[in-house]
């Protein structure tokens, strides 16, 4: 997908274009514009992402802040008296590092869906440190590992468990996530897996993250053969409000918006078109349209 603005084609996380926009490092945004030689992005998400580009402006273009993960920006394009957002992932609520999305007025917006369904309403991010507290505290003779993406996810549970006093194992992939983190200001307490330090921690029972794939009861089993201690496993992930996982525990922790942000983003918006991708945004815009009367195009 892209917009045509000042004379270019601006693709949103998109290669079809003269110049694309990628909003940040997640691997199902930065396929479509690796071989780009230039990119309209934050210095904090081409350093995540590897792509070897040069950051780019345009004029009628300014980046706003996303949420979601470190480096997330939205898209904000003025041309020919038109408006128009792209807001790649984002997350209205702060996280625990603070991040959030700004949400700009706009004649068009062009937005996410992943939670359009009004089932999905997210606890309080307290609440949910507050569980994987509790989880920690209360199994302190057991190995727990903790399935999270590696880029986003991973750095919040991180933090997370620091607020409870707790280091936890990583991967090397995690790591290597982390340490852009940190060098953009955000400090993570953290044990890289395979070095000194991660081999004398689980001489006694730890706390790991892994990626999702391997937070399951069979790998918690063989952790439990393998170290002669109990192992449990858990899952972070906004799906957690409703789908069952081969996990002893799953925290709904999200780096998105739930359906009450999405209607309050396109309700603040002022928008009168409104796109939707990475879901249906359809009943997100019957609410919008049941609690204003606005006559929304979409």
């Amino acid at each position: 997908m892209h917009i045509p603005c000042r004379g270019l084609r601006i693709g949103l996380d998109h290669s079809d274009c003269d110049l694309p926009f990628l909003s940040h490092a997640h691997s199902d945004h930065t396929s479509g514009v690796k071989k780009h030689k230039k990119i309209i992005s934050s210095p904090e998400t081409l350093e995540l992402s590897g792509i070897p580009a040069e950051l780019a402006s345009h004029d009628g273009a300014t980046m706003l802040p996303a949420g979601h993960i470190l480096g997330a920006r939205q898209l904000l394009l003025d041309c020919d008296g038109e408006r128009a957002v792209y807001s790649g992932d984002i997350s209205l609520k702060p996280n625990i590092f603070g991040m959030k999305a700004e949400v700009p007025s706009c004649d068009r917006l062009i937005m996410e869906a992943t939670y359009g369904d009004p089932a999905y309403l997210f606890p309080p991010m307290e609440d949910v440190h507050r569980m994987v507290a509790e989880w920690v505290k209360a199994n302190p003779t057991s190995n727990l590992v903790i399935g999270c993406y590696e880029l986003g996810k991973s750095q919040e549970m991180i933090k997370i468990l620091n607020e409870c006093g707790t280091a936890p194992i990583v991967t090397e992939k995690t790591e290597s996530f982390c340490s852009v983190y940190e060098k953009y200001g955000i400090k993570l307490d953290r044990i890289v897996v395979g070095t000194e330090e991660a081999e004398e921690a689980m001489t006694h029972p730890f706390v790991s993250i892994l990626p999702m794939g391997k937070a399951k009861r069979y790998f918690a089993y063989r952790l439990a053969e393998a170290f002669e201690r109990p192992t449990l496993c858990a899952v972070a992930t906004g799906w957690a409000l409703h789908y069952r996982f081969d996990s002893d525990m799953a925290f709904p922790l999200s780096d998105h918006a739930d359906f009450n942000d999405l209607v309050h983003y396109v309700e603040q918006s002022g928008a009168k078109h409104v796109e939707f991708f990475c879901g249906d945004g359809s009943r997100v815009l019957d609410a919008v349209k049941a609690k204003s009367g606005a006559i929304l195009n979409s």
